[in-house]
């Protein structure tokens, strides 16, 4: 129960504790699920640029939206015992350097929005915003969960954007592209994950005042997790067949769900951690395996 993403101990180097601060491993949850919408969304290959562009928009975007989490939730880790070593409580990082970072992060964001296409930085205020109210949510609704798994989503929303945005083309063009179908399984895949962080805090939360679905749920907030994952794998195999995906795409998914399933049994046996990481193993079994079926084109479409 003393698994903590964020933790770090003062002894340790300066990169380290950014790293950890801003748990940049993460990224790794959102990256291979924005490519996936980027391949899809053309069915093909985006140019480099564009691969480029969407990774430093997660990239940014990851900084100021975790940076904005521990700034907001300085005090109330400072008081949780799973929590106590995170750099904003020990005061390795600074008040001033996190809204240094926030400001930063949502500068690199928004002008690499820009520099994509002009409907990917249309559509940025509203992704920057899902993203930076999430830990404010938290504070009145369980509901605050499918928000933070709405940011994963809107990873592939976002890199069929960036790729089917480029040169002279319509919004509704635009909209058409987006994988829909992926966007809203991924939503259920992390709703499933994040509940592997608020699980062991359920108790502290409640008396906190905090919301979250482990804290509605109780002791049924595991079976809730893997539902919402067993829902998501079922709409990835209906999006492989309505997107026309091939054998590559199907056996990925398969192995997207059967990674998440071997979470699901650590998580039954308290080991928050593990099946919280297990979870980027799933997304980056996922997000390749359709990028490369659609390289491949079986079936040609």
């Amino acid at each position: 129960m003393s698994w903590d993403p964020g933790g770090a101990t003062s002894s340790q180097s300066k990169l380290y504790i950014y790293l950890k601060f801003l748990r940049m491993e993460q990224t790794f949850f959102s990256l291979p699920m924005a490519y996936l919408g980027a391949f899809i969304a053309i069915r093909g290959i985006p140019s480099p640029y564009v691969l480029i562009l969407i990774f430093f928009a997660l990239f940014f975007l990851r900084i100021a939206g975790m940076t904005n989490d521990n700034l907001a939730d300085r005090e109330i880790d400072a008081v949780n015992p799973r929590t106590r070593t995170r750099p904003l409580v020990t005061g390795a990082i600074s008040s001033r350097e996190a809204k240094i970072l926030i400001i930063v992060g949502l500068t690199g964001f928004f002008v690499s929005a820009f520099l994509v296409n002009r409907w990917a930085f249309l559509f940025s205020p509203i992704v920057a915003l899902v993203t930076m109210t999430y830990p404010y949510m938290k504070r009145f609704t369980a509901f605050a969960n499918y928000q933070i798994a709405t940011v994963q989503g809107l990873a592939v929303f976002s890199g069929a954007v960036a790729s089917a945005g480029v040169g002279d083309v319509s919004l509704i063009k635009v909209i058409t592209s987006v994988p829909w179908l992926f966007v809203i399984a991924t939503i259920l895949w992390a709703v499933g994950f994040d509940l592997y962080n608020h699980i062991p805090d359920a108790e502290f939360d409640r008396k906190s005042g905090l919301h979250s679905f482990a804290v509605l749920l109780g002791s049924k907030a595991l079976l809730f997790a893997g539902l919402n994952q067993l829902f998501s794998v079922i709409l990835d195999l209906l999006a492989d067949s309505v997107y026309n995906l091939g054998p590559v795409a199907y056996a990925s998914t398969i192995l997207h769900g059967l990674v998440m399933a071997v979470a699901f049994y650590y998580a039954t046996k308290n080991m928050f951690g593990k099946a919280f990481y297990y979870n980027i193993y799933s997304s980056i079994v996922l997000g390749l395996g359709i990028d490369l079926d659609i390289l491949l084109g079986i079936p040609f479409t």
